[in-house]
């Protein structure tokens, strides 16, 4: 069923639990970063991506 038709009460429940989610994580992914020290940050952006796929859709 969709919102629409009445099911409104699930949509609702799992749109508050999606905005929990991601609350949670933003406060995990926080934590995580502060207690990291500097010299051993990950390095997510030196990584290259092969797709040719991603980079004809950027160009």
């Amino acid at each position: 069923m969709s919102g629409i038709n009445g099911d409104k009460a699930r949509y609702h429940r799992l749109r508050k639990q999606k905005i929990q989610r991601r609350m949670r994580n933003r406060v995990l992914f926080g934590n995580i970063e502060q207690s990291q020290p500097a010299g051993s940050a990950p390095k997510a952006a030196s990584k290259v991506s092969s797709s040719p796929r991603n980079d004809a859709a950027h160009e």
